[in-house]
């Protein structure tokens, strides 16, 4: 299964992406939001997970197109936000 993550901090996508592949996911790391449209040209994934804090496009913004796009893959979030109104 192949997965794609974006993540800006590079310490936590290296970590996630290595506990993956130990998993035996295939993942293909990008770290701004921008770069996501390449990634998902380049490869067919079965799931995203997806930073809200993103450089050059938020990830919600990133979201939002998707789904404009009529991209269904299905989109686990992470964020560092802990409020309630954050969730």
């Amino acid at each position: 299964m192949r997965l794609l993550l974006v993540e800006d901090n590079r310490e936590l996508a290296d970590w996630l992406s290595k506990t993956l592949r130990q998993a035996s996911y295939v993942v293909d790391v990008v770290h701004d939001g921008e770069d996501v449209e390449h990634a998902l040209a380049a490869g067919d994934h079965a799931l995203i997970i997806l930073d809200l804090a993103l450089p050059r496009m938020g990830g919600m913004e990133v979201l939002k197109r998707l789904r404009a796009r009529g991209n269904p893959v299905p989109v686990i979030v992470l964020t560092a936000n802990a409020s309630l109104d954050g969730r």
